[in-house]
C-alpha cells in the first residue's frame, strides 16, 4: 500500500543522493517507519493507508504508540497540521534506534 501510494505520487519517499531510489517506508520486526513530506495531504495519505491496512488484515494500529519525527527546518505551523491528522505526538529524540543515534 505505501509503494504503491509512492508509485502514484500520493507519498514522496526519500532520497539518500538524487541518483539513489527512494525509500517510502521501513519494516523491522514489529515497527514500521514511513517517509513522506511534512504536509496535510502526506498526512491524510498515511491516515488512508493504515485504515486500509487495519480494516484488510483485521489489525488494529496503536496510534497511542506511534510518533512523528520532523526535520529542523519543519516550520512549527505545519508539524502542528501533520500531528493533527495524523493523531499523533510528536517525538523529538529517538535515543537509538535499530542502532541509529538521534
Amino acid at each position: 500500500m505505501l509503494r504503491e501510494a509512492e508509485e502514484r505520487k500520493g507519498l514522496t519517499g526519500i532520497k539518500i543522493s538524487r541518483e539513489s531510489p527512494s525509500i517510502s517506508h521501513i519494516l523491522c520486526a514489529d515497527d514500521t517507519m514511513i517517509f513522506c513530506k511534512a504536509n496535510g495531504s502526506e498526512a491524510v495519505e498515511i491516515v488512508s493507508i493504515l485504515r486500509d491496512y487495519e480494516e484488510a488484515s483485521g489489525q488494529k494500529v496503536n496510534i497511542d504508540k506511534c510518533s512523528a519525527s520532523f526535520d529542523l527546518n519543519t516550520p512549527q505551523g505545519t508539524r502542528r497540521l501533520v500531528l493533527e491528522v495524523l493523531g499523533m505526538n510528536e517525538v523529538m529524540d529517538h535515543g537509538k534506534y535499530l542502532g541509529l543515534p538521534s
